[in-house]
């Protein structure tokens, strides 16, 4: 029986995980990456040789609470590692740098007297004072939902600035759903969200078991992150080796030019190296690039992926050492920034104080730091050159800390519309892109897009969409199990 073979077209982590469970059932499977490289916004870098061994300067970290990371760690053979339990978050006030308030959910507090120094009096009473608004059929604005319960000041003080962290968006414009879905009840019920957020945080307190031995201080509490020694992008690699193992063919550098899977015989993928016949392809490229690629052949299907709109963001990574004056050290893992305060950065993480594995890499007194910039809405800074983004990022960052040490390496990595923005409604959308892309023979779509832009989304969707690739591919398994 021929061996059934499937195109994964787009080498990022939603790419290499659904090509990995395709191979595994023993599929023949090929793997197109128009870059250079594998793994999407999970990259590294070497930081202009101050780091020989590499961090990340994409994705750095996945949710320990979710499994599919941490499974698929196991799969690989990989040892996760947690942050630093020495270290906390920050926000930036008026008043300069105050811890991120304990007991909130995406920024939305449970208790209100914990926004004390974070916002105003007046903000932290009208937290208190919650409106209950009546119930909403589906799903809301998630910024303008919280903004009519809580007030104005904590949804532009902690809650769009965690959201626009994740997102690179603003939280008015994102989905409730599916950013914070935890309080989506509370929105179709018109009940208290206070209360949800309290019995949230208590139902993972009390899910939360014994924790990760060295990884939460010896207090039970597990991790809220995980990644890899040497950074999270250390799971391409391992996928890449795996897939090479089990016969894969990952092909860099070969940009897709053309894709048919009209059911009149089999799909192809065209590349500047001629055409190829495929059982099934896979896109798990971003959904402006899938509905470029199927704009002909599927228009219906493109016509909705052009709905989905995608957010540019870039992060300046910097290497700083301690100098003789005073102010060298930095506390904390780092800080976010509200939008009002008009800055280029809009989040920092303090990488070596973050990540012990980072920490011992480096000699005594440098530090490894990440500046976020990007918003969606605003392309200004877009065009500027790489030099102007970090001496920007480094003085308002160093303006911010007070830190005055020596500036020894810093870079710049863009990410061009990578990052989705689900706009209220956004499952809907999704429902209506799997119907309308399930209608055409051989055709299937995952990436970050479609159920959650973080690694653990993306995994469970790959290995969905491979599942339902399989169905469609029943000579896959049969292959395997007569081989």
């Amino acid at each position: 029986m021929p061996e059934a073979r499937a195109a994964v077209v787009g080498g990022g982590i939603s790419g290499l995980v659904t090509a990995l469970a395709l191979a595994e059932a023993g599929a023949e499977v090929t793997v197109y990456e128009g870059r250079e490289r594998l793994g999407g916004c999970l990259s590294r870098t070497e930081l202009g040789g101050h780091l020989p061994g590499g961090a990340d300067e994409g994705a750095e970290a996945s949710l320990h609470r979710r499994p599919e990371t941490r499974a698929l760690m196991a799969e690989l053979g990989l040892r996760p590692v947690h942050p630093s339990t020495e270290h906390g978050s920050q926000i930036l006030t008026r008043k300069g740098l105050r811890p991120i308030p304990r007991g909130t959910l995406m920024g939305v507090p449970g208790d209100p007297a914990a926004l004390e120094g974070v916002l105003s009096a007046a903000g932290a009473a009208r937290v208190a004072a919650e409106t209950l608004t009546p119930p909403h059929a589906g799903d809301v604005s998630c910024g303008g939902f919280l903004a009519e319960r809580l007030g104005d000041e904590v949804v532009d003080t902690l809650v769009d600035p965690l959201i626009g962290g994740v997102y690179a968006g603003r939280c008015r414009s994102l989905s409730l759903a599916a950013t914070v879905p935890a309080l989506l009840p509370a929105a179709r019920q018109g009940t208290s969200v206070l209360t949800a957020v309290r019995e949230v945080l208590a139902a993972r307190t009390r899910t939360q078991g014994a924790g990760i031995p060295g990884a939460s201080g010896g207090t039970g509490e597990e991790p809220v992150f995980c990644s890899l020694a040497g950074g999270i992008a250390g799971l391409v690699t391992a996928c890449a080796a795996r897939l090479e193992e089990l016969g894969a063919e990952l092909r860099t550098s070969a940009a897709v030019e053309a894709v048919t899977v009209s059911g009149e015989g089999p799909a192809t993928v065209r590349t500047a190296e001629g055409v190829e016949e495929y059982d099934h392809i896979v896109l798990a490229v971003p959904a402006w690039a899938a509905g470029a690629l199927l704009a002909e052949e599927a228009p219906g299907t493109a016509a909705l992926l052009s709905g989905i709109e995608h957010a540019s963001s870039a992060v300046v990574t910097a290497v700083l050492e301690d100098g003789p004056a005073p102010g060298g050290g930095l506390t904390g893992s780092g800080f976010l920034v509200p939008p009002a305060h008009g800055t280029l950065v809009k989040a920092s993480t303090f990488s070596s104080n973050k990540w012990p594995w980072l920490a011992a890499a480096l000699p005594a007194g440098r530090h490894v730091v990440r500046m976020s910039l990007g918003r969606a809405g605003d392309a200004s800074w877009q065009s500027r050159p790489d030099s102007e983004l970090a001496a920007q990022a480094v003085e308002e960052w160093r303006e911010a800390t007070g830190y005055r040490g020596d500036l020894l390496h810093a870079e710049v990595r863009r990410w061009d519309r990578a990052l989705p923005q689900y706009a209220p409604g956004h499952a809907d959308l999704v429902a209506a892109l799997d119907a309308s892309a399930a209608a055409v023979p051989g055709l299937s779509l995952t990436g970050s897009y479609l159920d959650g832009v973080g690694i653990p989304a993306c995994i469970a969707r790959a290995r969905a969409t491979a599942a339902r690739v399989l169905a469609d591919l029943p000579s896959a398994s049969d292959t395997k199990e007569h081989a």
